[in-house]
């Protein structure tokens, strides 16, 4: 079921690994002609009543604040919890090609502290076994190298 939620009460989820948004100028141009096409994914904020975190759709989110749209499609998931939430975010970055390494490395790395092994990740996610191993390993040189 969607329903549209004003954009004052949806936050970005704070461990989207998609850091960066990228150049917004042509989604906000197509949302300010053609409205939001897609509806957006969110969560119950654990933490603030009546709000929402993103799970899906943190670009579309932010272009339509440019575009001035105030409420947004979204499709309320208060069932998803938290390992979830992060694999399902994962999901939808990893095939982007915009998604840099380090996100990539990151986003398996908040799996994988929250009990997720290679094998359920890539189940999870869509990202090859070995991928999410070699994410892995730079993600275990990554705490290496910050030790120092």
């Amino acid at each position: 079921m969607i329903t549209y939620i004003n954009n004052r009460n949806l936050e970005p989820h704070p461990d989207n690994p998609r850091r960066e948004l990228g150049d917004l100028s042509e989604l906000v141009a197509s949302i300010r002609k053609q409205g939001i096409l897609q509806n957006l994914t969110v969560v119950p904020s654990p933490d603030k009543p009546g709000k929402y975190r993103i799970v899906i759709g943190h670009r579309r989110f932010a272009a339509a604040k440019i575009a001035g749209v105030d409420d947004l499609p979204c499709a309320i998931n208060a069932e998803m919890k938290y390992p979830e939430q992060l694999a399902v975010m994962m999901s939808e970055n990893i095939q982007r090609s915009d998604l840099t390494i380090t996100e990539k490395v990151g986003g398996v790395q908040m799996l994988m502290d929250f009990g997720m092994d290679a094998g359920a990740i890539a189940s999870n996610t869509g990202i090859s076994e070995t991928s999410v191993r070699r994410y892995a390993k730079l993600a275990a040189l990554n705490k290496k190298a910050m030790k120092q």
